[in-house]
């Protein structure tokens, strides 16, 4: 899509910046705190997507919200976007950037999803296994989704790794259906043989 194309531009383009500046890693986690604000509020998100909202005022908003949180660098990137009118796909370039920032870096963002809480030792152990296979710092992020019932869910960009019981259901239920019409055909009555003598 064009437009995660351009936000992979502007995202390039503040990584180099930062990383010109000797600051990647501290603009990084300046992104994942705007990110958190975005999550938080579907207002600012609406916001920044309405384009009958005036430029100025979208850049008060921004102003308010992160002047003395994040970095000047951060900061004057956040103003351009607006002047650029490329606001709509700042959740976008958050997640380009830290793409890129891992790549950079070289690690890998692991997202681990249980119907329970992991332990720690289990969180070290998922670590372990991913650092030796894939030879990169892995940084885990644990969430918990009660539907899944049980097992783990590893995603790894866009590939997922599903061992949840909710998965070995639905995959149980889906064999089961396909099978029934066979099941069906060969359990059903024999003709009559009413005719016979």
């Amino acid at each position: 899509m064009a437009s995660l194309r351009i936000a992979r531009r502007y995202a390039t383009a503040l990584l180099e910046l930062a990383a010109e500046a000797g600051v990647h890693e501290p603009i990084y986690e300046e992104l994942q705190h705007v990110a958190a604000v975005l999550r938080a509020s579907g207002e600012l998100r609406a916001v920044l997507r309405n384009p009958v909202i005036r430029t100025e005022r979208k850049r008060a908003i921004l102003e308010e919200l992160f002047a003395g949180r994040v970095s000047e660098l951060l900061l004057q990137f956040l103003r351009l976007l607006v002047e650029k009118r490329r606001e709509p796909l700042l959740p976008d370039i958050i997640t380009a950037y830290e793409e890129l920032f891992f790549e950079h870096t070289n690690r890998l963002a692991v997202i681990a999803r249980s119907a329970i809480p992991l332990d720690e030792e289990l969180q070290e152990r998922i670590i372990q296994i991913l650092s030796e296979r894939t030879g990169k710092q892995v940084l885990l992020r644990p969430e918990v989704r009660p539907e899944l019932l049980g097992g783990l869910q590893i995603q790894i960009g866009d590939t997922v790794y599903d061992g949840t019981l909710q998965h070995a259901l639905q995959r149980l239920r889906h064999e089961l259906l396909r099978e029934l019409p066979m099941h069906r055909a060969f359990t059903a009555s024999p003709p009559s043989t009413d005719h016979l003598p």
